[in-house]
């Protein structure tokens, strides 16, 4: 069997004010043709669990383009078509027996809110009815013409993400069976018109997103089931229908897909007060951590999550430790090339008076005033220790480390998302050495830095922020949870 192979994933925020460009795909993978193959064959994405499938099974491949542009504001009009093309250039007048596509779900652009349904929609008009498996990110949004475009669609098990192999595995798996026996497929899908949080959706933890988890691992089990998946979609990309979707794959050996479904929205429906955040203010973060014996403690600044769409250059936090009487060491990571450029004209042991921060995302305070030493500088390259994107190298661009009295502070060039402390590493920085660590993700940091002593979720503006009830929503049709509420599942 010939089967093709690719992949295009963003996930965008259309609260954040950023723009993403095809530079920040090929910062961290873009891969086309033979390249594909050879870069991701033994890698940790989904591509790579296809590739090793598709390997087994005796398979010729045909590689269109691999790439992940990570998490942003909306990607422009001339980065989307430049990639759109690349991939339907290498597929079109090839005789390919399946097609095996990653998407993330929720790509947001400049023109279109449905880029992907546009991709899926030209891919299925190219290849007429043969079959097409997709994977998404467990926070893609899914629709019925999603399903309808594609006969199987496989989500990430797991958040934080750390099963996109997996992911491709599964999805390369049901590829081939659908290319071996024609029709075998059957996709369906049941979506409530409720958003939750990710801060509290981890599937590792005790949260309401690991009884989902487990209910659904238990519907695979069943005769006929061949994957159930959830998509409680990320709040921050806005769409009309947004929501948390479920779906089913089958054999059609057992006709019990909508009751499972129906299952599912019930249950999810009866936990949802259970997916509402506990944040704190800054202030109460730091008062609760007096207690704390040992470090480092972690604040999750996830409003400015890069991991969320948001731009990673808030000064919220660097403001407000310069204003208390902190004097233990504090570090935090902040998006500012101007500041990057004046430390590395000035050199290292210099000091420097700048302005930092709040200048892509300007909604939310002013670029603050410091004086500030230059410890040293980098050239912003790491390699993610886990995640969607683990073993991938990746940059922040140049860098450079300054200290502003007991505040530490990564500049880096440009935003990417974090997994660990991997940024910080690359630049010579140990998390342990510090009282107060600020990290800028909604999620991972619960489990990345599950050895520090105690950990809090800031509630402070931006783009991602977790209280959802905070966001200035205008296009999610009402009604909707967490907006509105209603004794009886709300369904899209």
């Amino acid at each position: 069997m010939r089967i093709a192979v690719g992949a295009l994933l963003f996930e965008g925020n259309t609260f954040a004010l950023g723009r993403t460009h095809i530079e920040d795909f090929s910062n961290n993978y873009l891969f086309e043709g033979a390249e594909l193959v050879e870069k991701l064959a033994d890698g940790d994405v989904e591509v790579s669990g296809a590739l090793k499938v598709l390997a087994a099974a005796g398979a010729e491949v045909v590689p269109l383009i691999a790439t992940h542009g990570g998490a942003g504001g909306r990607v422009t009009t001339a980065c989307i078509d430049e990639l759109r093309s690349r991939l339907l250039r290498r597929l079109n007048g090839q005789r390919v027996d399946g097609i095996f596509l990653a998407l993330h779900g929720a790509m947001v652009t400049e023109n279109d809110e449905d880029s992907e349904l546009a991709l899926l929609a030209d891919i299925r008009s190219m290849s007429g009815s043969i079959p097409i498996v997709i994977t998404l990110d467990l926070h893609a949004h899914v629709t019925p013409r999603m399903v309808s475009l594609c006969d199987a669609i496989v989500g990430y098990q797991h958040y934080p993400h750390d099963d996109p192999f997996e992911t491709g595995v599964r999805g390369a798996q049901l590829l081939v069976k659908a290319v071996s026996k024609p029709g075998v497929l059957r996709t369906r899908m049941k979506k409530l018109a409720m958003l939750v949080s990710p801060t509290t959706a981890g599937t590792r933890l005790k949260t309401p997103m690991r009884e989902l988890f487990k209910m659904a691992r238990a519907i695979e089990a069943l005769p006929g089931v061949l994957s159930a998946s959830y998509f409680p979609s990320t709040p921050w990309a806005e769409r009309v229908e947004g929501g948390t979707a479920f779906v089913l794959v089958t054999d059609d050996t057992e006709d019990t897909g909508d009751d499972l479904l129906n299952g599912l929205c019930e249950t999810a429906w009866s936990l949802r007060s259970a997916f509402e955040p506990v944040v704190y203010a800054p202030q109460r973060a730091l008062e609760l951590s007096e207690n704390v014996e040992g470090s480092p403690v972690i604040l999750s600044e996830m409003s400015d999550a890069v991991g969320a769409g948001a731009s990673g250059d808030s000064a919220t936090m660097l403001h407000y430790f310069l204003s208390c009487d902190v004097s233990e060491p504090v570090l935090l990571q902040i998006v500012d090339p101007d500041v990057v450029a004046e430390a590395t004209l000035a050199g290292p042991g210099a000091t420097i008076r700048c302005l930092i921060g709040n200048k892509i995302e300007t909604r939310f305070g002013d670029p603050v005033a410091v004086t500030a030493k230059v410890v040293r500088f980098g050239g912003g390259e790491f390699v993610y220790a886990g995640g969607l994107m683990s073993g991938i190298t990746s940059t922040t661009g140049p860098s450079a480390v300054i200290r502003v009295g007991n505040i530490t502070i990564l500049v880096t060039s440009r935003s990417a998302y974090e997994y660990a402390d991997e940024q910080y590493a690359a630049a010579g920085i140990d998390v342990r050495q510090f009282r107060f660590v600020v990290v800028k993700n909604p999620m991972n940091y619960r489990q990345s830095y599950a050895w520090a002593p105690a950990s809090f979720a800031l509630d402070t503006p931006g783009a991602g922020r977790a209280d959802l009830r905070k966001l200035p929503w205008s296009v999610c049709a009402r009604p909707f949870y967490p907006m509105d509420d209603s004794l009886t599942p709300i369904y899209r």
